[in-house]
């Protein structure tokens, strides 16, 4: 049901090997030639790696995505961009300790805030001006966070920037409605990536996954291809009516009421013989 064939379609923040990875690979699948852009090195050696299965047709692109002019070069003789999705953000160990009230806790904020918002307006300024130039319209898909719907104690910069992320997405939809072009956003829970080049949070496999039980209804950590699915179904003609909008992709998290034990019982349910009958046990 979905058929990108001969469309074109960007993937900006393309490399190591977890969204914007996927996201190359299930467009390739449906058709659609892939313009995957990454900054860095090992970024576009690992989508170019990826893509290499599918076709001489896809390029690989090594660019500072805050650099809308690089960007506009890399469209010019690329033919009707229909698609982008916006993948370029994150947050390192550095910057997640970071209390509020922390020395250099400024610093951190700005960065953060640049970070996950300045690359993704940039690349999407410039491929909605080359589908208001070629009239045919288009999808943009930004990925946000489920930090951005909540809040994130230890990493405040991170989560406002996915919250501006997200008001940034509606600005977008609003002004650029006119000339066909959809914008919408995805906010991913917490997604299992091959996190190549990146620093890594977890202690291992097994802490992982009695983490994830504990907190995710679904019982199980997202995947890159959860997210980039979602991010095909609003790039396709299946979402034709759908503009402005924010989909969670959390395996339910966001909808478990944060009043909630592991044991997915309220923290003030301590009656030992009413929690056994709930559980089970």
């Amino acid at each position: 049901m979905i058929d990108l064939g001969g469309q074109i379609h960007v993937v900006a923040g393309a490399g190591g090997g977890g969204i914007g990875t996927s996201a190359c690979l299930l467009l390739a699948r449906a058709g659609a030639t892939v313009l995957a852009v990454d900054k860095t090195d090992l970024g576009c050696a690992s989508a170019t790696e990826a893509l290499a299965q599918y076709g001489p047709q896809h390029r690989v692109v090594q660019a500072d995505l805050t650099d809308e002019a690089a960007l506009a070069d890399a469209l010019a003789d690329a033919g009707p961009v229909r698609g982008l999705v916006n993948v370029v953000g994150g947050i390192t160990s550095q910057d997640l300790i970071a209390p509020l009230l922390a020395t250099g806790a400024m610093d951190i904020f700005d960065r953060l805030m640049r970070f996950n918002t300045v690359p993704t307006l940039a690349a999407s300024r410039t491929v909605a001006r080359a589908m208001v130039g070629h009239g045919q319209g288009g999808s943009i898909v930004n990925i946000a966070s489920a930090a951005g719907l909540a809040g994130m104690p230890f990493g405040a910069g991170y989560a406002a920037a996915k919250a501006a992320l997200i008001n940034l997405t509606r600005t977008m939809a609003a002004e650029w409605g006119g000339a066909g072009v959809r914008v919408n956003a995805i906010a991913p829970g917490s997604i299992a990536t091959a996190k190549l080049g990146r620093q890594r949070f977890d202690g291992g496999a097994d802490e992982k996954d009695r983490a994830a039980k504990a907190v995710v209804p679904l019982g199980r950590r997202g995947l890159p291809e959860d997210i980039a699915g979602v991010a095909l179904f609003l790039l396709s003609d299946l979402a034709a009516y759908v503009s402005g909008q924010v989909i969670a992709v959390d395996g339910g998290m966001l909808a478990r009421p944060p009043y909630n034990d592991a044991d997915g019982l309220p923290v003030f349910m301590t009656d030992p013989a009413l929690r056994e009958r709930l559980l089970g046990d």
